[in-house]
């Protein structure tokens, strides 16, 4: 059975943009601005604090791991938060290793950060999907899955790109499910925690080309079709037939990006009969045909500029 979980995660493509290792002294400042990259930190040894989007301060530990899937803006100093408000200039040791704070003597801190873009044309609805903020305490793993992105990131081995883009996956897939509490929002995970819900969201995943209607999804769920609406809407944050037509068009997009398909054969997977009434619905909801749209993506697509060493965390 499909799980929608891992579909949503493969269908953001996220590909690395930054990655450092950062040791830190003394007292220090780090603030920053991004343009909603995901941006996410592992602390390997000592503690800071962090405040994303205006969130914060947060306290971060040895074995913590903190993911936000949109960052705009972000402050990091050192524990205590004691010291300059002078912005810390961070001193090269090398590529992929800075420093912070004193320049002489053991670190007292050791993290491991970065960003990655979601490299898709539904990226704002899917993290919308999302929680803010996804925080992971005392779980070790992660340092680990961020050491190997690090290291595979700074090497230059044959099949770098595709290792990187699986361990960014491997990891936002168990972030996303390693707490229990992070379904208490509206979105896809407060779905998949729902025994009932979960299942008509499965069903959708595996089986998007069904012309499924809320009674049949209702049935399979052992629900009424009034519950079951009032549940799908609640607990995933839009209506069941507003869902099931925001994955059909986010396939058929990918599809005609990255795929040689014909627009009919697109049209048959995605639950429509005919290209016509294929080509009706895409273009409401994208603005474009499909066609038109697959023209317009047939080169690389245009991304925001990658942040310098300077304007890069941190």
């Amino acid at each position: 059975m499909s799980d929608p979980l891992t579909d949503i995660v493969a269908l953001l493509n996220p590909r690395p943009s930054h990655s450092k290792l950062v040791e830190g002294r003394g007292q220090w400042r780090i603030v920053r601005e991004s343009g909603g990259e995901a941006f996410y930190c592992a602390v390997l040894e000592g503690e800071c604090l962090i405040t994303v989007n205006g969130k914060g301060p947060t306290l971060l530990v040895a074995g913590d791991f903190i993911l936000i899937p949109a960052a705009y803006v972000f402050e990091n100093t050192n524990a205590s938060g004691a010291g300059s408000t002078d912005i810390t200039t961070p001193t090269i040791i090398s590529e992929g290793h800075v420093r912070i704070g004193a320049t002489s003597g053991p670190a007292d801190l050791i993290m491991s950060v970065g960003h990655c873009e979601f490299d898709t044309p539904d990226k704002q609805l899917i993290v919308s999907l999302l929680p803010n903020e996804i925080l992971i305490k005392g779980q070790r793993r992660f340092a680990t899955l961020l050491e190997l992105l690090l290291d595979e990131s700074r090497a230059r081995r044959p099949g770098r790109d595709g290792v990187l883009m699986r361990l960014l996956q491997l990891l936002l897939v168990e972030s996303l499910r390693s707490n229990d509490d992070l379904p208490k929002t509206a979105g896809i995970l407060k779905g998949l925690q729902h025994e009932k819900i979960a299942v008509a969201l499965h069903l959708i995943h595996e089986k998007p080309g069904v012309e499924w209607q809320i009674a049949q999804l209702a049935r399979h769920a052992a629900m009424s079709r009034s519950a079951f609406f009032a549940a799908f809407s609640e607990t995933v944050g839009m209506p069941p037939g507003q869902y099931l037509l925001f994955w059909r068009m986010s396939l058929a997009k990918k599809a005609l990006i990255s795929s040689k398909e014909k627009i009919e054969q697109i049209a048959f997977h995605v639950g429509y009969q005919s290209a016509s009434a294929f080509n009706v619905a895409f273009t409401h909801y994208v603005g474009v045909p499909p066609g038109v749209f697959r023209r317009q993506n047939e080169l690389p697509q245009t991304r925001s500029p990658a942040l310098s060493k300077e304007q890069a965390f941190p």
